[in-house]
């Protein structure tokens, strides 16, 4: 394959990661503003983010296998065409019911082009610039990543909030015609290995039971029959994960790598690093918009502090752990993350842009030294025939983690508020928590409290894990 084919399918991936992280993180930015333009409860809205977690969860491993089996080039390119549809029907959206509907989606897209892209940079380049070619992938995310809040904030305080979606249909047209003219069509010689739908339906169904329990909780109570038949279900559809995951011949969790204890402990504390990042991430802009007041696009140019750390110190994080091992990074980085968000939890309503910025600036130390690391650690602790596996199984982890994370934040956020005395209705109005500031900014620090609790429980997984050679 001659170089600028090459360059121009590695920059076709990166296309699609760039519009992935650039829709995930620009939404966030945008929840306050549709919880105020739709009239509905802000538990609700997070459905938006929820939904397309939860498709992710339950379908990237699995598309994966599928563009293994019958082409990447076909599963990759119908990717980018149903994420731009997903991303026209979000901006027609005239409710909360049909924007997360929507959402739901694109993440059926997104998932086929998470799954496919990096495979297809992988085989595209020699073998000696794979590393490069995936970092550079990886790059693009996180390009993405970082424009999202800034531009999504733009967007909203200058043309609307769909015009947040609009962004994704013209990159994601060219993004698919791109895949369609330059890849040659791949698929395995030998498809006896089966695809493993059932343990891809059990996962998102555990998880899609334990949530919508969750977040029934501030309405309905604890001893609810639909709370208790919706956590007792979760508890059957986890043991059925559990038994054909064992049986499988190519399950999608690969169960048995949990006894090696550092990709046990790696998995555990990526998992709860996840929970408390993507949880403080889903609570941060309505202290910032609702108690603050402070606009979209102020809110961007805030919380993306964290991501510009990650951008600038995560490669240099990755060579040290070549050369130091995984321990001591990713323990110190949980440890940073944990003290920013004790650090978040005690801001008040004065407190200083600065004052804000800078554990959010720390917290993002933290994760870039802790993700690259931990990722190298946990891929390297099993065999290279499992690589891919492995792989799946730390997506799958950071993505239920961020799901449980939204769930449990915003059920936390509303019980504390509730026992504080406010109604159910002023709870689900963010736009009328500004009369009742004091009250909600002090709930809103005693959750990142809470949620805080988890990385202190990330420190002492990363602790514990068993060193192998340089860890």
């Amino acid at each position: 394959m001659d170089r600028r084919k090459t360059n121009l399918i590695l920059l076709n991936v990166c296309i699609g990661q760039a519009i992935v992280g650039l829709d995930q993180r620009a939404l966030l930015v945008a929840l306050p503003t549709l919880t105020d333009y739709f009239h509905t409860a802000f538990t609700t809205i997070r459905w938006t983010i929820l939904s397309y977690d939860l498709i992710l969860i339950g379908l990237v491993i699995t598309m994966g296998r599928l563009g293994d089996l019958f082409g990447r080039r076909r599963f990759y390119t119908a990717g980018f065409v149903l994420f731009v549809a997903g991303s026209a029907l979000c901006i027609l959206s005239q409710s909360p019911a049909q924007l997360i509907c929507f959402r739901a989606l694109q993440a059926i897209g997104g998932s086929m082009i998470s799954a496919n892209g990096r495979a297809i940079a992988s085989i595209a380049v020699p073998r000696a610039e794979r590393g490069k070619a995936l970092g550079l992938t990886s790059t693009a995310f996180h390009v993405g990543f970082l424009t999202g809040p800034t531009l999504g904030g733009f967007m909203i305080d200058t043309v609307g909030w769909r015009w947040i979606f609009s962004l994704n249909i013209p990159i994601g047209i060219w993004g698919a015609w791109l895949a369609w003219k330059l890849l040659a069509e791949t698929r395995e010689e030998k498809n006896g290995h089966s695809i493993d739908i059932t343990g891809a339906f059990l996962l998102l169904l555990t998880n899609g039971l334990f949530i919508y329990a969750v977040d029934q909780i501030p309405r309905l109570g604890w001893r609810h029959s639909t709370i208790l038949a919706c956590l007792a279900l979760a508890a059957v559809a986890l043991a059925a994960l559990t038994v054909v995951e064992l049986r499988a011949r190519t399950p999608i969790l690969i169960l048995s790598l949990l006894h090696n204890r550092l990709f046990s402990a790696g998995i555990l504390s990526l998992f709860l690093v996840a929970f408390s990042q993507v949880a403080l991430n889903f609570l941060m802009p309505f202290y910032l918009q609702n108690l603050r007041g402070f606009s979209p696009s102020q809110v961007g140019w805030i919380i993306v502090s964290d991501s510009v750390i990650i951008m600038a110190l995560a490669p240099i994080a990755g060579w040290l752990s070549d050369r130091f091992g995984s321990r001591l990074l990713c323990t110190t980085g949980c440890a940073l993350i944990a003290i920013a968000q004790l650090l978040i939890s005690t801001v008040g309503l004065d407190s200083s842009v600065l004052r804000i910025i800078f554990p959010l600036a720390l917290q993002g130390l933290g994760w870039a030294l802790f993700n690259s690391p931990n990722q190298s650690a946990i891929l390297g602790s099993v065999p290279m025939d499992r690589a891919g596996s492995a792989s799946g199984m730390v997506a799958t982890a950071a993505r239920t983690g961020g799901a449980m994370g939204v769930a449990l934040s915003a059920t936390i956020f509303s019980s504390i508020l509730s026992a504080a005395g406010l109604s159910q209705k002023q709870i689900e109005a963010p736009q009328s928590w500004s009369a009742l500031a004091e009250t909600v900014v002090t709930t809103f620090g005693r959750t990142v409290f809470i949620i805080s609790l988890c990385s202190v429980l990330a420190v002492i997984f990363s602790a514990v894990r068993n060193p192998g050679r340089k860890d």
